[in-house]
């Protein structure tokens, strides 16, 4: 059931209250309503730049792996050299995974990473 938002809140604040949360919801790329909804819901926000990189490779890699599947599959060999570049880098995707997990699961505050 969608929750529909039939109320308005009207806050005073400070210009630097203001403007902190202008910038805090800027950072963590929200507008001002889901900023300030996340945080009365007392819910981390977690700014990942390096994530469109990580992205990217792991798209990289998935298509690496096709390739090889077809040649494996067209009957000609792959090269263990060819897979052992793949683990490696699937490898490392894994660690930075897990150390990005890590770093959320250990945060009671906002955090970058």
């Amino acid at each position: 059931m969608p929750r529909i938002k039939t109320e308005r809140l009207e806050l005073r604040l400070t210009p630097i209250q203001k403007e902190k949360l202008v910038e805090l919801s800027k950072q963590s790329r929200m507008n001002m309503t889901e900023y300030i909804i996340a945080v009365s819901e007392q819910k981390k926000i977690i700014i990942a730049d390096g994530m469109p990189e990580l992205l990217k490779q792991i798209i990289k890699i998935g298509t690496n792996v096709n390739q090889i599947a077809m040649v494996a599959n067209s009957n000609k060999s792959v090269s263990s050299k060819q897979i052992d570049i793949v683990n490696d880098n699937l490898l490392k995707i894994q660690n930075l995974i897990s150390d990005l997990i890590d770093e959320i699961k250990n945060s009671k505050d906002e955090i970058k990473v």
